[in-house]
């Protein structure tokens, strides 16, 4: 079985887009998302793809994002999620409250623990759990989220490319095109 984990999608649709569509091409058959979703319009972007949330510091609106989640066929979970999956125990939180983030990674009862809040992917095991940040979709350069194979304990990071906004081109009045300095308008 194969997992997508991603975090801090922060409402930018088109790189959860991206994400989402890499992921389905990765073949994952759930995806955990670690918070900071912010809002409904986000939630909806993950419909394709049985998605379990928990809430970051950024996610205000809990009940309207609950209502969103419910809408869209995904699952819930306040501050931090628990599934066993092919005999394996997975955490995640957003961990904007470290306490929590600590004592999911220092129990020895978990085989992953994942969060966000940092928008910085990494990797570390503490005894047997396998603690890992996903990295963000907003605010990190390169965007990514993992890929966990549960059978395999394969953890493949993946980036996420985003287009880059149009550069913009100005007419001046003389015909001659203005861009900005160091941009190939061609």
């Amino acid at each position: 079985m194969r997992i997508g984990v991603v975090s801090d999608t922060h409402d930018r649709g088109e790189a959860v887009s991206e994400a989402v569509r890499l992921l389905l091409e990765q073949h994952v058959e759930l995806v955990l998302h670690c918070g900071d979703i912010e809002s409904p319009e986000t939630i909806r972007l993950f419909k394709p793809v049985p998605t379990h949330f928990v809430f970051g510091n950024w996610d205000k609106d809990r009940a309207r994002l609950a209502a969103a989640i419910k809408d869209a066929g995904g699952t819930h979970y306040d501050s931090f999620g628990f599934l066993e999956l092919a005999g394996k125990r997975l955490a995640w939180v957003h961990s904007h409250e470290r306490h929590q983030l600590r004592q999911l990674e220092h129990s020895d009862y978990f085989d992953y623990v994942f969060y966000g809040h940092t928008h910085v992917r990494e990797q570390h095991r503490t005894g047997k759990t396998l603690v890992a940040n996903p990295g963000a979709l907003f605010r990190a350069n390169p965007k990514t989220c993992i890929v966990l194979d549960v059978a395999t304990g394969e953890i493949k990071p993946i980036i996420v490319p985003v287009p880059k906004p149009p550069i913009p081109v100005i007419d001046d009045p003389h015909g001659s095109v203005v861009a900005p300095p160091d941009s190939n308008p061609a």
